[in-house]
């Protein structure tokens, strides 16, 4: 699994274990889950043979009557080919959605690397923005993606390598990758450097 895919991971986690007390938002969530389903033109017992759960449990979801697990959530997100977090943003957000500074969560991803999930809310979007902080001899590669990247140097100097050629990034400089390309990063500077990445989604 990808390194960012494994950040993301951990701030649904933290995300979905800090979200509002369920009891106040079961009928939404399962009210959504009954909308994606019927969307899909699934039977409660086509629901039931993609993810494992009884049809007897998904209807208590649906009807508000119990609560998902983020494990529930996640295999019913995979049954409808989405992220679990979807399920939450129309439920808990309006059609624009704010995410003040002190919200956003930093992850250690391996020595050296941190990343900021700025779009960690807006799962529906269709854009996911990450920014990385690579400290002074760290490394780390984006790889190859179905769609495509942007990154910009925010702060300090990065060696962009994409196998084809070598990019030396400044601060105030981008790069634009199509989807087969990837990228290895690596900060050989003195000083720690931050580039933002903004991945376009189906």
């Amino acid at each position: 699994m990808k390194l960012l895919e494994i950040a993301d991971i951990l701030l649904v986690h933290n995300r979905y274990d800090k979200s509002i007390p369920m009891g106040s938002a079961d009928k939404d969530v399962g009210a959504k889950i009954r909308a994606f389903r019927q969307r899909k033109k699934l039977s409660l017992n086509d629901l039931s043979r993609a993810t494992g759960i009884a049809p007897s449990n998904l209807s208590s979801m649906e009807l508000g009557k119990s609560s998902p697990t983020l494990g529930t959530l996640v295999k019913i997100a995979e049954a409808f080919g989405m992220k679990a977090g979807a399920f939450l943003d129309e439920v808990l957000y309006g059609e624009a959605i704010f995410c003040p500074r002190d919200k956003i969560e930093s992850v250690e991803i391996m020595p050296g690397v941190r990343v900021q999930m700025l779009t960690q809310d807006v799962w529906l979007r269709k854009i996911d923005a990450k920014i990385l902080e690579l400290q002074s001899g760290s490394e780390i590669s984006v790889e190859s993606d179905k769609n495509d990247r942007f990154l910009h140097c925010l702060m300090g100097e990065l060696e962009a390598g994409t196998g084809k050629n070598t990019y030396f990034l400044k601060q105030g400089d981008s790069l634009y990758l199509s989807p087969e390309a990837a990228a290895h990063l690596a900060n050989r500077s003195s000083q720690t450097a931050s580039l933002l990445i903004v991945y376009v989604k189906d």
